[in-house]
């Protein structure tokens, strides 16, 4: 029988979808009338899978520790099948290994009284860190009844930063799909992707010095909104923006204006990684000052003279009366700006949707300065390379590996950034 693979790759396009479904041996035979759901997690490019992972490269890793799955009858939004896969990353019931160890698979096969009769139904799976997760869920997946009410959107909350969840519906994008008659037998397809958005900055020759002579301490990166709820419904190419409710704005963070106001993304203290500070005297941070990394994780490496911080987002919608959606900073002790560089798209994203506007959500963001944050979208501040001189699992025998490129900070006053779309070929940035 001819099974359709449900690929959740951490680096996969849409167009990927299209050659998913294959022969594929390693795959259990059902019986023939079953309803069969076949669920893959893999990594494109076969590297490991780690648990609590931080945001350190390109490289397009995955923290999945479960995966449940759901089929809703839309006709009431009702439970017709759940199900938790837990320990995704073990050998755990017919959880198997695939492709050389680069990707793992399990397969749902209902029969029976479990098959689904004739209705619209919408099927989707959450890929998830179960323990120590920033998030809490507006559902409890475990105990869940068949004919209980569930909504057909499940969302994941955090109360400050963001970590990686995939999800994914099948059939179409959004996940509804049609049973024609009771018992119909058929295999569906889903595709898992990354919910949250990444970012990093990667930076060297920093000012040590402001205008005034003032020392800079650290440098930070500043956006004009946060949310703080990713909704894990609604997979449409275009929903891309997929974070809703708002986080609360108590803090004195602003944009270089000093009246608009904004959310810290990260912050890197300059100390940390120039231990005895501009060493040299020459007003810069850099290769030729006391320096060593902060970071002390194995196989994490940054080239000498540099800083490094990288944070998930939950994705936002541009904010209409900011001038700029980032912004960098370098600050004194007491938090003054003594410089910044404005965040600039390469070119305008094009049509983006907002989940939260419901009657008009499509908006064509023609502004490189002001623009929406994208779900598996990685926004990049330098090029750090996973490989030699700055990268997880370093090859010495791969020449193409070794290419870190921190920005520049000693130039100009505003950075270029290019998005990669799908968290694949992360293009590095200019500064102008």
């Amino acid at each position: 029988m001819k099974k359709c693979l449900l690929y959740g790759f951490a680096a996969l396009s849409v167009m990927a979808l299209a050659t998913a479904c294959s022969e594929d041996e390693n795959v259990p035979a059902f019986e023939a009338d079953s309803q069969v759901f076949t669920v893959a997690v893999t990594n494109e490019d076969g590297l490991t899978t780690r648990a609590g992972r931080s945001l350190y490269s390109e490289t397009a890793d995955q923290d999945i520790e479960k995966v449940h799955f759901f089929i809703i009858n839309t006709d009431g939004n009702t439970i017709a099948y759940e199900k938790e896969i837990p320990g995704w990353m073990t050998e755990d019931g017919n959880i198997i290994t695939v492709d050389g160890g680069e990707s793992r698979q399990t397969t749902i096969e209902l029969k029976g009284d479990d098959k689904l009769d004739a209705g619209t139904y919408k099927a989707y799976a959450i890929g998830y860190t179960a323990t120590s997760s920033v998030y809490t869920y507006d559902v409890e997946f475990s105990g869940l009844d068949k004919g209980e009410a569930l909504a057909s959107a499940v969302t994941a909350t955090t109360s400050g930063d963001a970590e990686e969840i995939f999800a994914g519906g099948c059939t179409d994008e959004n996940g509804t799909f049609e049973v024609t008659a009771n018992g119909e037998t058929f295999t569906k397809t889903i595709l898992l992707k990354r919910q949250v958005a990444g970012t990093y900055g990667y930076f060297t020759n920093i000012p040590a010095v402001g205008p005034k002579g003032e020392e800079a301490v650290t440098l930070r990166l500043v956006a004009a909104a946060k949310n703080t709820q990713v909704l894990l419904d609604g997979f449409a190419t275009d929903n891309a923006v997929n974070g809703k409710t708002s986080a609360s704005d108590e803090s004195d963070v602003f944009f270089n204006d000093g009246t608009t106001k904004a959310f810290v993304v990260y912050s890197i203290t300059l100390k940390d990684w120039f231990t005895a500070g501009d060493s040299n005297d020459d007003d810069l941070y850099n290769e030729s000052d006391t320096w060593a990394s902060p970071i002390s994780e194995s196989g994490v490496s940054f080239q000498k003279g540099s800083v490094f911080a990288g944070k998930f987002l939950v994705p936002f919608a541009a904010v209409a009366s900011a001038a700029n959606t980032l912004q960098l900073q370098l600050l004194d002790n007491g938090g003054n700006i003594l410089r910044y560089w404005n965040v600039n798209l390469a070119e305008a994203q094009g049509n983006v949707t907002d989940v939260t506007k419901a009657s008009e959500n499509t908006s064509n963001e023609t502004s490189v300065s002001s623009y929406s944050i994208l779900r598996n979208h990685l926004y990049t501040l330098g090029m750090r390379q996973a490989g030699d001189n700055g990268g997880e699992n370093p090859d010495p025998d791969d020449d193409e590996t070794d290419e870190d490129d921190p920005a520049d900070l000693n130039k100009g006053q505003q950075l270029i950034i290019k998005v990669s779309g799908e968290w694949e070929h992360i293009s590095g940035m200019v500064l102008d």
